[in-house]
């Protein structure tokens, strides 16, 4: 048959939405049963098939979670190429005791590059915040305290929709509602068009946008114990050239701590103990408000414009009691009972232009983001000595300024050059200023004067110009991408009260990236990964004074701290097959001049911690991911992640030098049961870990929800527990020369939520309607 009759079919694969490309789906050509071809689609959800015989044949797209899609396809060699289009798949859909619940399965799709989780229904998350979203999600780890980790590594880069933004903060991520929230992408081995911070990947919190027609919205209504009473709600209307996205929310919440401390120390031969307690309430009001619009000027070129605005007041109440006793020294008893306040306010601006263009997969976009917050809080400590009753009292005051300006501009261009390939270029600046001030005075007998060493001003400046290149391709069933990236950083660090410039760091770096993949079978591909990444110290790591909060211990960064690199490699597969999908990974990471801290005793007993830089951290894992539907109405999901790590360093004559090992186990599953109702439950162990100082010891916890949906699928009814039997507690033992330290935390007890969703969509509701009338 001649070359004339061959034809090469494409097309793009997307889910319910549109936008919602689908990347790795199969996509498989029969005729009768025979496989003709298998490809997969790549990171945008595109695929090309070439060189099939006139003749008729069946496509089928597959992709767990989704509905297949199967479609009759007829080629009689008049055309070259054939263009399918985009094929949308539908959410799967399961039917139980006659009752349908349409796409109400929170979906882990397993993909090459990165993890998805589609957040959909998580029941286990109704009603709370992100950090309640991400620790649903699996390779992700949220610790009582809000601090998040990936695969063991805290040094992880957090986007929200792709852009740093301090919402991704510990603080600002408790500010992102549950409900506002798509998707979240685990990158473990970033590609060149990303930033290169982060030595442990990226996770990437994609935000939801109306994309239906007309006016549609939700409304969420939470309530729980201890108190966390919250309303969120969103308005959005599309038509025409117009779409305008809202989200609006208020919440009032309480919380309960827990943290103790024994200490044995040796001071001038003296064995001495003290015993420590902190009870706290902490009391968070906040509300946000998020407006944005898209204007399409036509068909090619579109324009989105938001407006973001977060405020919040904390409220917190503590008392801590000190009981110390030893040799040589009577026996005493402190107490402190503070009362802080703290007030945010974070605002941020996006723009986007989007340019697209008549060849398909060329792209133009221009990115500008704006943002600038300010944090002030006031802590007052009432100081008293309990036994002996000696009359000791004083009143502390301290008072702690923030104030950040960020603007971050980006355009990036992305363009096939031939069926197979394609380049992208970007570059991106980004210029960050801070100013922070603390101060500290204590009254005794009415004589107010400021506490020596604590009164301090700096000022931060931070610039980063990023420009990258990557090329991919695809030769049969291998594909590639190769990529260069480069940054360049200017840190400068001035104290506002002599003028003085603590550190002025300047350096340009390269970050290359390879991106290898090979379908091995029509249900397997492997994938090689290499990223070069890079760990800057934060202003709060190089600050070099102490905020003064408990009088027995301190924590101070480094102004001396240089940045840390890494060098990761992956080995993964992923396999599906009908209801399982298997992900399981090889990586090893090394990382020159890591970061961690380190705690000594000064001559006062007063304990110190502070950053330094080790010299290196190896570290060698495998990491097993798996998505098992063995019956319609069951969805498990479960992940292992066992790694062993090498330390190698030093702080003066001691000797840091360590090497461990530990894992984390996660099985998430989720139960469709009759009349409607679905239960949901999580339950997570994490092994003891130990560095050259500090052993933490393991724990577990469980959470659980069981929601009902009402009024058509249209309204969600959830009740829900997180740490139910109160087992998230952090136990540490920290040794170091003449002293031994052990802390509990137990950050949040047993958390109760009741929450009501309802869900409507005025566009849909006429078409159902005018259906009917016909």
């Amino acid at each position: 048959m001649s070359s004339q009759s061959l034809t090469q079919i494409s097309g793009t694969v997307s889910g319910d939405d549109p936008n919602d490309k689908l990347a790795y789906a199969s996509v498989i050509v029969k005729q009768d049963t025979l496989v003709v071809e298998a490809v997969i689609t790549n990171d945008r959800g595109d695929f090309k098939i070439g060189d099939l015989k006139v003749g008729k044949y069946n496509v089928e797209v597959q992709f767990l979670g989704f509905e297949t899609y199967s479609s009759p396809l007829s080629i009689d060699g008049s055309k070259s190429r054939i263009n399918l289009g985009t094929i949308r798949l539908k959410s799967d859909v399961t039917s139980l005791e006659e009752v349908v619940v349409t796409g109400e399965t929170s979906q882990l799709s397993l993909q090459l590059d990165k993890k998805v989780f589609n957040v959909g229904k998580d029941l286990i998350s109704q009603g709370g915040a992100a950090t309640q979203v991400l620790d649903n999600v699996p390779s992700v780890a949220v610790d009582p305290s809000g601090a998040v980790s990936l695969r063991g590594n805290s040094n992880v880069l957090i986007l929200i929709n792709g852009r740093k933004s301090g919402l991704a903060s510990t603080q600002g991520l408790e500010q992102i509602p549950a409900e506002t929230i798509k998707s979240v992408e685990v990158i473990t081995n970033p590609s060149a068009r990303y930033d290169a911070s982060g030595s442990a990947g990226i996770i990437n919190i994609i935000l939801k946008k109306n994309t239906k027609q007309d006016l549609s919205g939700s409304v969420t209504v939470s309530t729980g114990t201890p108190a966390d009473h919250r309303i969120t709600g969103s308005l959005n209307y599309k038509k025409g050239k117009i779409n305008l996205f809202s989200n609006i929310g208020v919440r009032y919440s309480d919380y309960v701590g827990l943290y103790t401390r024994d200490q044995q120390s040796t001071i001038d031969g003296n064995d001495l103990f003290l015993s420590q307690r902190e009870d706290q309430d902490r009391h968070d009001d906040g509300g946000l408000f998020y407006f944005g619009l898209d204007y399409f000027i036509n068909e090619t070129n579109t324009i989105t414009t938001a407006f973001y605005r977060n405020e919040t007041k904390d409220s917190d109440e503590t008392v801590l009691n000190f009981d110390f006793s030893g040799e040589n020294i009577e026996d005493t008893r402190i107490q402190t009972l503070g009362d802080s306040e703290e007030k945010r306010s974070y605002n941020q601006f996006e723009f986007n232009y989007t340019k697209t263009f008549k060849k398909p997969g060329r792209k133009f976009t221009v990115d500008v983001q704006y943002d600038f917050w300010d944090s002030t809080k006031d802590f007052n400590i009432d100081r008293r000595t309990i036994t002996p009753d000696i009359g000791d009292r004083s009143i502390i005051n301290t008072r702690s300024n923030r104030e950040n300006d960020d603007i971050v501009i980006q355009s990036d261009f992305v363009t096939p050059l031939s069926e197979t390939s394609n380049f992208e270029t970007g570059i991106k600046i980004e210029d960050r200023n801070v100013a922070t001030d603390f101060a500290a005075s204590e009254e005794i007998n009415g004589t107010v004067s400021d506490i020596e060493g604590f009164n301090n001003g700096l000022d931060y400046k931070e610039q980063i110009i990023g420009a990258y290149a990557q090329y991919g391709n695809k030769v049969k069933k291998f594909s590639y991408l190769v990529g260069l990236r480069t940054e360049y950083t200017d840190i400068q660090i001035n104290d506002q009260n002599t003028g003085a410039r603590l550190t002025d760091s300047t350096y340009t770096r390269l970050f290359p990236s390879v991106n290898l993949s090979y379908v091995l079978s029509q249900k397997t591909t492997a994938q090689l990964n290499y990223s070069k990444r890079i760990n800057r110290p934060n202003l709060f790591q190089l600050n070099p004074f102490a905020e003064l909060i408990d009088f027995n211990s301190r924590i101070f960064g480094n102004i001396n701290l240089v940045p840390s690199f890494t060098d990761a490699v992956e080995l993964t597969f992923i396999r599906k097959s009908k209801g399982l999908v298997i992900n399981p990974s090889i990586y090893y990471s090394n990382t020159q001049n890591n970061f961690q801290y380190f705690t000594t005793q000064n001559e006062e007993g007063v304990f110190e911690t502070f950053l330094i830089n080790l010299e290196e951290e190896s570290r060698f894992g495998i990491e097993v991911s798996a998505q098992y539907m063995p019956i319609k109405w069951l969805a498990l999901m479960a992940e292992v992640n066992a790694y062993t790590f090498d330390q190698k360093g030093s702080v003066g004559t001691t000797n840091l030098d360590f090497s461990n090992e530990t894992l984390t186990t996660t099985l998430l599953s989720q139960i469709k049961l009759p009349k409607k109702f679905t239960f949901q439950s999580k339950f997570e162990y994490r092994a003891p870990i130990s560095d050259a100082q500090t052993r933490t010891r393991g724990l577990y916890y469980l959470n659980m929800a069981l929601g009902k949906s009402l009024f058509n699928n249209k309204g969600r009814i959830t009740l829900g527990v997180s740490n139910i039997f109160n087992t998230q507690k952090t136990r540490d033992r920290t040794v170091g020369d003449g002293f031994i330290v052990n802390q509990l935390t137990n950050f949040n007890a047993a958390r109760w939520n009741l929450n009501f969703n309802y869900r409507f969509n005025k566009g849909r509701d006429r078409k159902a309607k005018k259906s009917n009338r016909q």
